[in-house]
């Protein structure tokens, strides 16, 4: 799902999302006078250091952690892995994703999509400027089926 001239598919996805919501969802999320446009949300996305990223083991055990997902001016959502990490392994054989993320202002995120490996990213890292921490990553396109976001209440 990209656009390079319009923000019209994400605001397709948030409109949608909002119209199918449950209810609990629809109660926060789905009131107007909160809901995120397309542009907010891409602001508060590409604002937004780390997303709590959940994916789901073969064998359906739940596994969570944070995750630098980038928001490019392409609009691409993209994600660099751990190759040697349990997400990418879930990710390998169900390919579906859950994203939050919440801003300290109580702005917050939920996103649901499918990832894709994109082909030749995988590429050496240094966390925490460790040398016995290098590892490889790589880089998951997301491609959002829903996305709820919604600004805080006012006080």
């Amino acid at each position: 799902m990209t656009s390079t001239t319009s923000s019209d598919w994400l605001q397709d996805v948030l409109d949608r999302s909002a119209e199918s919501a449950g209810p609990a969802i629809a109660a926060t999320f789905g009131r107007d006078d909160r809901r995120l446009t397309a542009a907010e949300t891409r602001a508060f996305w590409r604002g937004t250091r780390m997303f709590a990223v959940s994916t789901v083991s073969p064998e359906g055990h739940p596994h969570i952690a944070p995750v630098h997902i980038l928001f490019t001016e392409d609009d691409h959502l993209d994600m660099s892995i751990f190759e040697d990490s349990l997400r990418l392994k879930d990710l390998r054989e169900n390919p579906r994703i859950a994203i939050t993320a919440w801003g300290d202002d109580r702005t917050a995120v939920i996103a649901y999509g499918r990832t894709t490996e994109v082909p030749d990213t995988s590429r050496e890292v240094n966390p925490g400027a460790d040398p016995a921490m290098r590892r490889r990553v790589l880089t998951m396109r997301i491609a959002l089926d829903r996305i709820y976001a919604m600004r805080p209440r006012p006080r």
